[in-house]
């Protein structure tokens, strides 16, 4: 699926790559080489509210789209506050896109003075 979408991504005029494991993906938001990450917060190897807190603090203006089985246990929980958006697997092409056209539009509003 994640080939699917990152060529929905690229269709739609953004740079996409997937990343098999949890360190290249660390690595490459620390080099600052994303605007998004679309993680399964469900995969081994993220632990879920553990994952997320290590992407804020590497990359905390990196917006994060969390993907996962049952999304009600994210959304319940502290981390839910810290994502762009929840989407539940298996993954619809259109609610992701649209998730990530609204995490990118947030991203780019100023903050408020």
């Amino acid at each position: 699926m994640s080939e699917e979408l990152v060529a929905a991504l690229r269709a739609a005029g953004h740079e996409a790559e997937t990343c098999r494991h949890t360190m290249d993906v660390l690595r490459a938001a620390a080099e600052g080489r994303f605007d998004l990450i679309a993680v399964g917060l469900d995969m081994a190897g993220f632990g879920r509210g553990g994952a997320v807190e290590a992407f804020r603090e590497i990359a905390p203006g990196t917006s994060l789209i969390a993907i996962h089985n049952r999304p009600s246990e994210i959304m319940r929980s502290a981390t839910h506050a810290r994502l762009a958006a929840v989407i539940p697997r298996p993954v619809s092409l259109k609610h992701f896109m649209y998730a990530v056209a609204c995490a990118l539009k947030e991203q780019a509003m100023p903050e408020p003075a």
